[in-house]
């Protein structure tokens, strides 16, 4: 495990004690510093509400931990990309660790097999119409919840709150798209609307020359495929003899960045980073230096 991966992983379990009870040390602390009752779970913490009640003009507070931490996210994920997925939301993190266990022969590649974007958005924009149709599904398979009863339950000893209903979101997070997927990632890359919200933004953001971005130089490239094998979201494909990026289904865990030897795919600031246009500025600066 390299220096990079080490960040990562350390990442995550720092998001587990910031985010997921019975630590929330990030819900406590805010909610302290606003002056209101302190939080002390994920649902105080539920990027998706806030969002929801935007959208419908429902009354909401802006001096909240929801919202405050909504705007926290947009504006990160603009900025620098969705880090928030890449290296603290240990709910993605936990199958992605755990699928390294089960040899890649009994895997399913669910991102080759079926492309994520349009299911992943689908879902997404569905998610954001339910209240206008027949009620919010902002609750329906919520991997944050289930991340949370699996940490509460583990503290205390108690699995009881897995015995119900929610133990279908567990099979299909923790399982069929969790363990049993190519890269561990499957629910992040199909049903987080979370994450699809976040890559919307970084693609916007990517357009701007002083946001973060991943970046890429053609003629470093040697083909030799190890990004596409390591990213877990199946964002990387070498198809047509040339390497393709999907920024839609991309959390920035920069692992792609830490295999290339050749460092051909870089983080960092600049113009549309992975746009074929921009490869020949690069190389013509690169050229006059």
């Amino acid at each position: 495990m390299n220096m990079q991966q080490i960040k990562r992983f350390l990442g995550y379990f720092i998001g587990m004690l910031l985010f997921f009870a019975p630590f929330a040390y990030y819900q406590k602390a805010l909610s302290t510093w606003l002056g209101g009752p302190q939080a002390t779970d994920i649902h105080e913490f539920c990027l998706r509400i806030p969002l929801l009640n935007l959208l419908t003009g429902k009354s909401m507070e802006i001096l909240s931990v929801g919202f405050i931490s909504l705007f926290l996210l947009v504006s990160v994920a603009f900025l620098f990309g969705p880090v928030f997925c890449g290296r603290f939301c240990a709910s993605g993190a936990l199958p992605e660790y755990l699928s390294k266990f089960l040899p890649n022969k009994y895997k399913i590649d669910w991102q080759k097999s079926v492309n994520p974007v349009p299911i992943r958005y689908g879902f997404f924009i569905g998610y954001l119409i339910s209240p206008f149709l027949a009620g919010s599904i902002a609750c329906a398979l919520c991997n944050y919840n289930m991340m949370e009863k699996l940490i509460v339950g583990g503290v205390q000893g108690d699995i009881g709150p897995l015995l119900s209903t929610a133990i279908i979101t567990a099979i299909l997070w923790l399982g069929i798209f969790g363990i049993m997927a190519k890269g561990g990632r499957g629910f992040c890359s199909y049903l987080c609307p979370v994450g699809a919200l976040q890559s919307a933004i970084h693609s916007l953001g990517a357009r701007i020359g002083f946001t973060y971005k991943l970046r890429f130089i053609e003629r470093k490239c040697v083909a030799c495929k190890q990004c596409v094998k390591q990213c877990p979201m199946g964002a990387l494909s070498y198809q047509d003899g040339a390497l393709s990026y999907e920024i839609y289904n991309c959390i920035t865990c920069r692992q792609c960045e830490t295999v290339c030897s050749k460092k051909a795919i870089s983080y960092g600031t600049g113009e549309r980073g992975w746009q074929k246009e921009c490869l020949s500025k690069d190389v013509a600066l690169e050229s006059t230096k």
